[in-house]
């Protein structure tokens, strides 16, 4: 039921075209396991949790956030109220990219990735320019150090080059280099461009967009790299 209400809202969002979302749930194993915390390994929710990331790709922010179900009383009863009044069919979604609409994005693969924000900067101070411009491109440098705490910045960064090396299948390796994999922010939500090693494993994969999510705290960064194909 949990996955249901969550693919149903992510469709209301998707159709809707909203971008920043929060979700919030009192289920901790949806929560976790949309966060990659927790491995989905029922194969029945693994199929909803897929159906979920796929919709979850075509937003531009989405953070979730577990609810303890002492605090979520009114919502649990409007919520099972609202599935007393409607049929199984009415829970049933379509997949994202069906015959009906070949022109729909497809989900290819998805990374996630968790940093600490201390283990960074100790590199930071370790290494200085030795690691930066290891990892970084000129250009990400230069965002980050023009922030108030540039440790979070760049650790956002570096944890979004993991994910997308993850969703890429190549890992620290395979011919793709940290600095092919690069994090723009002009304004608008984060983008990632792919030069190098990385914009020819893309190809490879028939990537035409790479759909990115960073979220940090004082103490860690989180990163969500979706790739996309669009007919």
């Amino acid at each position: 039921a949990e996955y249901r209400g969550l693919i149903a809202a992510l469709e209301y969002l998707v159709e809707r075209q909203h971008r920043d979302v929060i979700i919030r749930s009192d289920s901790q194993l949806l929560t976790r396991q949309m966060t990659g915390k927790y491995q989905v390994k029922h194969p029945a929710l693994r199929k909803l949790h897929i159906r979920a990331n796929e919709l979850e790709a075509l937003l531009a922010n989405v953070k979730y956030e577990h609810i303890p179900r002492e605090l979520n009383q009114r919502a649990d009863k409007l919520a099972n109220a609202a599935m007393d009044e409607t049929t199984d069919a009415d829970h049933t979604s379509p997949p994202v990219h069906s015959s009906a609409n070949p022109s729909s994005p497809t989900v290819l693969s998805v990374g996630i990735d968790i940093e600490d924000v201390d283990r960074v900067k100790d590199l930071i101070r370790r290494y200085g320019d030795r690691f930066t411009r290891r990892i970084f491109t000129n250009g990400e440098i230069d965002y980050c150090q023009r922030r108030r705490f540039p440790a979070q910045h760049f650790t956002g960064r570096f944890s979004a080059k993991e994910a997308a090396m993850k969703a890429l299948g190549t890992g620290r390796g395979k011919g793709v280099l940290w600095r092919d994999i690069e994090v723009i922010r002009s304004g608008g939500p984060p983008k990632l461009e792919f030069t190098g090693g990385a914009k020819n494993r893309a190809g490879e994969l028939g990537v035409t967009d790479a759909v990115l999510s960073i979220t940090h705290t004082k103490t860690i960064a989180m990163a969500h790299v979706s790739l996309i194909h669009c007919p």
